[in-house]
Formats: structure tokens, sequence, C-alpha cells
């Protein structure tokens, strides 16, 4: 009994009580409230650009083109710019969500705000992800951020203020859900990369092209690029391991899951030069 003791408060940690969640929680969705902002505003700057009657695919275009061909079923297309896709509309859409990312980010009515950010951003998505005739918007990073933000709508409690959320539980059902989309996202790239039929993650030599031939070449990846043939083999076979085998640590117990916590934090940190580019 003393022995199986030892490896739980190791695996587990000192028992305090039953664990809460709710200071991650509040950090997890004001982060969250971060991205919608960030996301939004960058919108905003290209919306007219992108929507606008003058721009590359106007949103009231698109949305006649949908009625052609597909009939009038706006519940396959669901955005609130069947009800007004001028200008002015595209506008207040992103200030409004804007608004909701603010709410998020203070704590304030932090889950009517998550509903408002969510459908805000599914609607300008679904204009900038009609197929060929507007493919603006339909990349992972768009997908992952509203599978995210629907499950942080239920992720997050019904209060007014920071001090009443911090007072609810966490959804641990929920909490699980993210946990899993964490693990899908993770995973599904290693499996990807293994059955994509390049070789180069099979023998290890990825990164000698990936640095050069990434969506996004950065000045980071040029240095990157300079450590050696060793380092980039090395860091091909480092990137899969972390993939394919540490996303299974995410399901342990607390101790083990800090164990997962600073390789794949790492991995999106090493993502993050692509905030960089380069001028070729």
């Amino acid at each position: 009994r003393h022995g199986l003791g030892k490896a739980a408060n190791i695996v587990v940690g000192p028992a305090h009580g039953p664990a809460t969640f709710e200071r991650v929680r509040s950090l997890f969705l004001s982060a969250l409230g971060v991205v919608y902002l960030v996301a939004f505003l960058s919108l905003w700057s290209q919306v007219q650009g992108l929507f606008g009657s003058n721009g590359i695919s106007p949103a009231a275009e698109s949305l006649e083109l949908i009625h052609y061909y597909d009939g009038p079923e706006p519940r396959m297309y669901p955005t609130l710019f069947w009800l007004s896709a001028s200008d002015a509309a595209l506008d207040w859409a992103c200030a409004a969500g804007v608004f909701c990312s603010v709410l998020i980010v203070a704590g304030v009515l932090r889950r009517a705000a998550l509903v408002g950010a969510w459908v805000l951003y599914l609607s300008l998505f679904v204009l900038g992800a009609l197929g060929s005739r507007s493919p603006f918007m339909g990349f992972q990073w768009d997908t992952l951020l509203l599978e995210t933000g629907v499950l942080a709508i239920f992720f997050a409690p019904w209060a007014v203020l920071p001090a009443q959320e911090s007072r609810k539980r966490t959804s641990v059902a929920f909490l699980w859900l993210l946990r899993w989309l964490l693990f899908r996202l993770m995973y599904a790239s290693a499996v990807g990369k293994l059955v994509s039929g390049d070789e180069s993650w099979q023998d290890g030599t990825a990164m000698d092209y990936h640095y050069w031939t990434q969506p996004l070449p950065t000045s980071l990846g040029w240095y990157a690029h300079q450590f050696g043939e060793g380092a980039r083999h090395f860091s091909s076979h480092a990137l899969l391991f972390v993939e394919k085998y540490v996303p299974f640590l995410i399901f342990a117990p607390r101790r083990v899951r800090l164990l997962a916590f600073f390789p794949l934090v790492g991995l999106q940190l090493n993502h993050q030069r692509n905030w960089h580019p380069v001028k070729l």
C-alpha cells in the first residue's frame, strides 16, 4: 500500500480534494477571446476588399449564386448575411465580433458573448468558404476556431461577471471534449503525414525542404535551415514523435499531462514563426 501510495503521489499528485479547473477555464476562455479578437480585427480590415460590393467576391453575388445552383436552402449555408449582404452589414458584423471578443476576454456575459462571436464568425466563414467562388476562409484554422468556439459555449458557465463565474463548477464533460479536440488536432497531423505517401516523413528528411517550402516561409526558417543536415533530420523525427505519441498523454493523470504540455506547446510556438513572413 505504501509503494502504491507513493506511485500515485508521483503520477497524480498529493490528494487535496477533488480537482477543480475554474482558473484554467477562465484563462482558456480569455485566450480564446483574444483569438476571436485577432480574427475579427484582421478580417475587418479586409472584409470590404473581399466581400464588399466592389470586392473580389461580393457577398450579395455569392448568395445569389447559391440560390441559382443549390436552390433556396439557406440552412445549408448558415449565415446572417441572408438578411442583408450590404457593405454596412459586413462592417457591423466585424464590429459586433470585436465587441463580443472583448466581453469574452473580460469575462462579462461570457457565454452569451461566445454565442455571438461564434454565430458572427460562422456567418463570415460561410461567405469566405463557398467553394471555388470564394476560397478565402476554408482553412484548418477557421474550422478549428469554429469547433473550439462551439465547445467553449457549453464549457463556459452562465454568469454575468467574473466573480460569479469563478463560483461555478467546471463542466467535466466539455473539458474532456476539449481534450479530445486537442488530441485529434495533433494526432491527425501525424496520421496525415504518414499516410500521405511522402517518403521524406518516413526517412526523416522532411525538414530538408520544409523551412523553404512551407506555405508562409519565414526569416527564422532560413536560420533553422542552416543548422545542418543532422539537426534537420532530428527535428523531423522529433516533430513526428510529438504529434504521434505525446497526444495520448492528454488523457493521463495531471502530472503526466504536464509531460505532454511542454512538447505540445513548444511545437505550437515553433509553428508561430509563420507570423514573420520573409521577403522573397
